[in-house]
């Protein structure tokens, strides 16, 4: 476990040159932060974020799903907001947690694998601003995926990963998390606890086992850890005075479109994920309108306060006020590449989605939401707008160079069943498999 560390941690900006470059942010947090309009009027002191690895909402119950009972994310959902349509920036734990943190989109931040290099000290992170103001800063993750040397842990006064083993269950990371909580006396802080137990292989612990399917199973058991969390805040006088936000990093296929899992496709069963926040004078509600991951960084910001840089994301406090934000939302999947396959970029633009693949796939989600009829014919015009806008925001061609994996985080991501195989030698996307014709062998990584 890091102690008392410098927010840049092993990277290579010196501490001064760190403060250097958030000090203009400082000063606008100074000559803002006292300004900002909240929605609750009721000021929030702290922050506890909560990510759910592989996560798919509509396995859920706030979601609708009636198979597991699941008492905390109810609570949560009763007590706050449930964003209905919530999606990720990429299937993958490492690019996503990037944009979460820093509200970048994966070009700009250059996360774009689990295999990609670290993320940048360049890039300012929610707990770096936080931090800055005085905040206490913990993060306990379950994957290695997360550990340290990855780069998020930029910020962090305290940074626990997963070290000699892989990933570690979710009691041990809330144990972690309530541990610390212990030492808190009346400073602002930011507590972030990743709960990776719904990721492959599915062993969650009894009860829980032998009531759900392996799948669901992981997930009511990440609930009822949550519950300690939010028992542990509410034995301590905190959650009235904290926001609360539990968020997914990604979902998982289970078996649609003939992916097992996650990482190469770019449909809603792996791009839709939950988001609930609970927040001090926030009233329930759902929102329907389309939100994505980079937004929870500049709405954290806001519910305290304070200014957010300039990012990709944006502010929800007017969306949970019913206003209608009318953003697009950019997906990428470089994950294919690692098979000689073609990378998949999408976006969706109210009830359209466009997947750009050397066959193009245009969906009507409103009413067709599990994707089962592509459209691009019957919409040529509309198709070649989305396709325009998506590979200006991907780099129209430009993409990055194969990482050189290092033979530690090969291993270590191999032993989470992550393929970090050599990209192809060409850069023409065209020429490559299109990875719908090789769904169903991942296996081999030969298409048939």
């Amino acid at each position: 476990m890091h102690g008392e560390v410098p927010p840049s941690g092993a990277h290579p900006l010196t501490v001064v040159q760190k403060q250097s470059r958030l000090r203009p942010f400082l000063v606008a947090l100074a000559l803002v932060g006292s300004a900002c309009v909240v929605a609750t009027r009721v000021p929030a002191t702290s922050v506890v974020l909560i990510t759910l690895d592989t996560t798919r909402a509509d396995r859920l119950s706030p979601y609708g799903f009636r198979d597991a009972v699941m008492p905390a994310l109810d609570r949560l959902a009763r007590e706050g907001a449930v964003f209905d349509q919530a999606t990720t920036v990429a299937p993958l734990t490492l690019p996503a947690h990037a944009s979460l943190f820093t509200g970048l989109l994966p070009p700009r931040h250059g996360v774009r694998d689990n295999s990609s290099r670290s993320l940048s000290s360049d890039h300012v992170t929610l707990a770096e601003i936080l931090r800055a103001r005085g905040f206490r800063t913990a993060a306990f993750v379950g994957s290695t995926v997360l550990d340290p040397d990855r780069g998020l842990d930029q910020g962090f006064e305290v940074y626990r990963g997963v070290s000699s083993s892989r990933q570690r269950r979710a009691d041990a990371v809330i144990d972690d998390a309530i541990r610390w909580l212990g030492g808190m006396s009346g400073a602002p802080f930011l507590l972030w606890a990743h709960l990776y137990d719904p990721h492959r292989p599915y062993e969650a612990p009894e009860p829980f086992a032998s009531r759900h399917d392996p799948y669901v199973a992981e997930i009511a058991y990440a609930d009822s850890q949550i519950a300690r969390l939010l028992a542990a805040l509410d034995e301590r006088r905190l959650l009235d005075h904290v926001v609360v936000v539990v968020v997914g990093d990604h979902g998982e296929s289970l078996g649609d479109h003939r992916e097992t899992d996650h990482g190469v496709f770019l449909y809603e069963s792996v791009l839709r994920v939950p988001f609930i926040l609970r927040a001090p004078g926030l009233s329930p509600r759902r929102v329907t309108s389309l939100v994505r991951l980079t937004d929870v960084m500049p709405t954290i910001l806001d519910l305290l306060g304070l200014p957010a840089p300039a990012i990709d994301g944006v502010s929800l406090i007017n969306t949970m006020n019913g206003a209608d934000p009318d953003l697009e939302a950019y997906a990428e999947s470089l994950y294919p590449r690692h098979w000689g396959w073609a990378p998949l970029f999408a976006l969706r633009s109210g009830r359209f989605k466009l997947i750009d693949a050397p066959r193009p796939e245009l969906y009507d989600l409103a009413r067709d939401p599990f994707e089962e009829r592509n459209i691009v014919d019957d919409r040529p015009v509309l198709a070649k707008a989305l396709r325009s806008r998506l590979r200006t925001l991907w780099g129209n061609g430009h993409l990055p160079t194969a990482p050189v994996v290092a033979v530690d985080l090969r291993a270590r991501l191999a032993a989470l069943g992550y393929v970090t195989g050599r990209f192809p030698a060409s850069a023409e996307r065209q020429q490559l498999p299109d990875p719908k014709d090789c769904a169903g062998t991942f296996e081999s990584g030969r298409c048939r």
